[in-house]
């Protein structure tokens, strides 16, 4: 069981890579991504290293690490399923 909603990332050299955990996205950020320089990229890094050690919120490093995936355009987006519908029509009757 994962710790976060796993998200899949696809790298810059077309490999991809099911994530969720905070262990996960410290492997994640070691693979090809398109700018390693850029600030979203920077601060998932920090607070990954941050949560892995202790002195961070899990959830804050994993939304960063998913703002950070978004924003280079690596995050794969995949459809809402009929289950997750159903769902939320069972939920807000």
């Amino acid at each position: 069981m994962t710790a976060f909603m796993p998200i899949t990332l696809r790298f810059c050299d077309n490999k991809t890579m099911l994530v969720g955990s905070v262990a996960d996205a410290e492997t994640a950020l070691r693979h090809h991504w398109p700018d390693k320089t850029a600030p979203a990229y920077v601060e998932a890094v920090r607070l990954v290293r941050l949560a892995v050690g202790g002195s961070c919120c899990p959830r804050t490093a994993f939304e960063a690490f998913s703002k950070a995936a978004r924003q280079q355009g690596i995050l794969v987006v995949k459809p809402r399923s009929r289950a997750h519908d159903w769902l939320d029509a069972a939920a807000n009757p």
